[in-house]
């Protein structure tokens, strides 16, 4: 993995965080301050670095690797990780899809057929690989990711961190290729595979 990541992955991590710990609009606004001290996502700190990793992406720059690698931490540590890491996949997947090119959507959009759906996975993979770090490729009409090092995965290594991957990369098949499924996740790192594969499963009943 490189020194330097997207800061669309911490980025996306901390945005989640921020969005769970946001309580609903019930009127308790007088209870504001106190969830604040208690809530992550709400601290000044969490704002502060957000504002930083969103001018960093906007400008599509970088973070150090350690860096990035902490917030991965951070969240791995609490009870409802499973959940932050999945709404960040989805975050960083949308991000990664702006970043795909007017004359690329439109070739995929206006191609016929299996050509169409064949050009719109190689967009996806290639936005998977500059922007998720992770390798994607398409296999027999869907697609199938391959993740020997990650940052996921070296925050939890018993797995929990993957579900980033297995909700962004179907995020990310269904913004781009317009496929519309789940990433299911057949080997794992923290089980002993040498690598994380994960093989993309069409809903039932789509064409």
């Amino acid at each position: 993995m490189p020194d330097t990541v997207p800061a669309i992955l911490p980025l996306s991590v901390l945005e989640a965080v921020q969005n769970i710990d946001t309580p609903a609009d019930d009127g308790l606004g007088a209870l504001e301050h106190e969830l604040a001290a208690k809530r992550l996502g709400l601290s000044s700190t969490v704002a502060a670095q957000v504002k930083r990793y969103r001018e960093r992406a906007d400008a599509g720059g970088g973070i150090d690797r350690e860096e990035a690698l902490a917030v991965f931490r951070l969240v791995g540590r609490r009870p409802d990780a499973e959940l932050v890491y999945a709404d960040a996949g989805r975050r960083a997947a949308r991000y990664a899809a702006r970043q795909l090119g007017g004359g690329s959507r439109a070739l995929g959009a206006v191609s016929p057929g299996k050509l169409g759906r064949a050009l719109r996975l190689r967009s996806a993979g290639a936005l998977a690989r500059r922007w998720l770090l992770v390798t994607m490729e398409p296999v027999g009409g869907l697609a199938r990711a391959e993740a020997e090092d990650s940052l996921p995965l070296a925050a939890r290594e018993d797995g929990v961190g993957c579900r980033f991957y297995t909700a962004g990369l179907a995020e990310l098949l269904r913004v781009v290729a317009g496929i519309e499924g789940a990433m299911v996740h057949e080997a794992c790192r923290s089980r002993g595979d040498r690598r994380c594969v994960w093989r993309a499963e069409a809903a039932a009943g789509y064409e």
